[in-house]
């Protein structure tokens, strides 16, 4: 299992890192292909549109596909993705293999939850899932340093060249470790799938997980003006810091996975809860150096705890289409960083400063917490009111 579940780790570790490695080499970017910064930053925002649009499409199209042929097939698009990013010789080509790179994101990163759940031991669903959610905290962590140490030291090609040979062996692993699936007959229809998504159930977790996201990113995308402008952390401490945020991404990965396995449904409420909470007291805080970084770190655990459980939330929610529901649950995620990143610019446009992104996120959040109360709730009244329907006997 640990052996399975590490193949799933470095493949998710690769198209994250593939994902998030143009932020730190824009600079290197911007000089070489002749572009301005705003410029080489539609890399990043032309990939997450490419995911919210895509995912969901490439999922519909390839729900009879066996799940490990699946990962092959994706991974190998990613492959190429990367192999164009590395030899383009201008902007425009960069940006279309950043595309074929981004296309496959959301289903691959499914797939991957799907695999490592369908894996798991009774109970243990929920840290199978949060163990999946680890390469993208290592892609944070690792991938984008070591991205950039690269791209610094030879140059930004050899940055997604690396990205591509790393992910050629995951593809070898793959074959040799992860188990097929069932014969793909078995596999339900797209139409079946779309009609999953129909329940509110599904629809209430996914409305929640683009405010709640829309939280996380209210917050992330101003993370170090935050530290540096309100909390007056100096310039040279920043990097120990989102060290830290790092760190505590992982341990509340593990924490949320283990909540998840205890209950899901007071996981995603108290873990939705307890984010606003944060959010709030950031706001409290974050004038002072020790405050604004500690309630940073404390942002990343509670951050990363829910995410595992909203996810295990909608595949139990839509057990009859698990692919194509987290498909567009990452879909909301995208949205929400979106909506997210805009609310808070707003929020400083407007004269209100950028302390004040903390109280958005905390707005965000606690409307996501209160749709999970109320769509938990509506799944617990329909439940009873099953169990209390009489059987007719044939």
């Amino acid at each position: 299992m640990w052996s399975r579940m590490a193949v799933l780790i470095l493949a998710i570790f690769c198209v994250g890192t593939a994902e998030l490695a143009p932020s730190g080499m824009l600079g290197d970017l911007s000089r070489d292909l002749t572009v301005s910064i705003p410029t080489a930053g539609l890399l990043v925002t032309v990939y997450a549109l490419t995911v919210v649009i895509g995912g969901p499409l490439v999922t519909a199209a390839t729900t009879r596909v066996r799940r490990k042929h699946l990962l092959v097939g994706l991974l190998l698009v990613s492959v190429l993705g990367n192999v164009v990013s590395s030899l383009a010789p201008t902007f425009g080509l960069l940006m279309i293999g950043r595309v074929l790179t981004a296309v496959i994101h959301g289903t691959f990163l499914a797939a991957c939850v799907v695999i490592a759940g369908s894996m798991a031991d009774e109970g243990k669903k929920g840290s199978a899932v949060a163990g999946t959610q680890l390469g993208i905290s290592l892609a944070t962590v690792l991938g984008v340093p070591l991205g950039t140490l690269v791209a610094h030291q030879l140059n930004w090609r050899a940055t997604f060249g690396g990205v591509a040979v790393l992910a050629v062996i995951t593809i070898v692993l793959i074959l040799l470790v992860i188990p097929d699936s069932p014969a793909t007959t078995t596999a339900p229809s797209a139409a079946h799938e779309l009609r999953e998504l129909k329940k509110w159930q599904v629809i209430g977790i996914v409305l929640a997980t683009v405010l709640c996201s829309g939280g996380m990113f209210t917050v992330i995308t101003y993370m170090v003006p935050l530290l540096t402008d309100v909390g007056g952390v100096p310039a040279t401490w920043v990097p120990v810091v989102l060290f830290g945020y790092g760190v505590g991404s992982i341990a509340g990965n593990a924490i949320g996975g283990k909540f998840a396995d205890r209950s899901i449904d007071a996981a995603v409420i108290g873990l939705s809860s307890i984010l606003a909470a944060v959010c709030a007291l950031y706001w409290l805080v974050a004038g002072t150096a020790v405050g604004a970084a500690a309630f940073l770190i404390l942002f990343s655990m509670a951050t990363f705890a829910l995410i595992p459980g909203l996810q295990v939330k909608v595949l139990s929610a839509a057990a009859d289409a698990p692919t194509l529901s987290l498909t567009v649950n990452m879909s909301a995620f995208g949205l929400g960083a979106a909506l997210g990143s805009w609310a808070g610019g707003q929020l400083i446009a407007q004269g209100l400063g950028i302390r004040s992104v903390t109280l958005g996120a905390a707005a965000f959040t606690a409307l996501g917490a209160v749709l999970i109360a109320q769509t938990v709730h509506s799944g617990r009244r329909q439940r009873v009111a099953a169990d209390a329907t009489p059987q007719t006997v044939a």
